[in-house]
């Protein structure tokens, strides 16, 4: 049976547009959706997601806010040492670190932890597709919000750090999440974890006074002129 012209190409147009709703279905956001950007009492801060829709309207999805029982069950350690009225859980998560991958906007919260405010440390993404937000909250990750974050094909690596009284940040670690089994692994550094980028072999980490290179689970640290130091130093106070 011969097969005309006509049809073979109906046949590579049905084959090309297949090929190119995977392609859409797996891509990055295009540009109808971003972070809203808003001032609060810490500055302009990312407090959902905002999509653009016709006619220049804008529908907005806002971070869903942990509650007084998500914090009991998730930070019992800290409820020990500062008990709190559950009917009054002061707490303003915010969308920190982000990055974008195949139509998933991933990010880490970040929140004010003192003065009676509080929060829990939670990581996940917004899904374009579904328009919905996905949220973890693994042990290593609860007591802290996220200074940066890294997002490849099987694993999410994120910096921790404490937003504190003095309106200063301290160190919470570094852990590495496995997007598959959703097992955690926390690295115990002593400097926040400014940002974080893949480098050869290497995890490239970003601080103030400097970077550090993970390699092997094996942490090398160096001043920004490429001298090799032992540690860095502890972050200042005004206590």
């Amino acid at each position: 049976m011969q097969v005309s012209g006509r049809v073979r190409l109906g046949w590579v147009c049905t084959l090309l547009l297949a090929f190119l709703a995977v392609r859409v279905a797996g891509s990055a956001p295009d540009n109808r959706f971003h972070l809203e950007h808003s001032k609060d009492q810490f500055g302009m801060r990312s407090h959902g997601v905002v999509e653009i829709l016709s006619g220049h309207r804008e529908k907005f999805y806002p971070l869903p806010q942990s509650t007084s029982q998500d914090y009991i069950r998730l930070r019992p350690a800290d409820v020990r040492l500062n008990p709190f009225n559950p009917r009054s859980y002061e707490r303003q998560e915010v969308i920190g670190p982000s990055q974008v991958e195949e139509g998933k906007i991933w990010f880490g919260k970040a929140f004010y932890d003192a003065e009676g405010c509080r929060g829990v440390g939670a990581f996940g993404y917004f899904d374009t597709i579904t328009r919905s937000f996905t949220l973890f909250s693994p042990p290593e990750v609860a007591p802290y919000e996220v200074s940066a974050i890294l997002v490849q094909r099987d694993t999410v690596w994120l910096g921790l750090d404490h937003f504190g009284e003095d309106i200063s940040t301290y160190p919470g670690g570094l852990v590495r999440w496995d997007k598959n089994t959703h097992e955690a692994r926390r690295y115990p550094i002593e400097f926040v974890v400014s940002g974080i980028e893949a480098q050869g072999d290497s995890l490239r980490l970003q601080t103030k006074g400097g970077y550090a290179l993970l390699r092997d689970n094996k942490l090398q640290r160096f001043l920004k002129n490429g001298r090799e130091i032992d540690g860095f130093p502890p972050p200042p106070t005004q206590y």
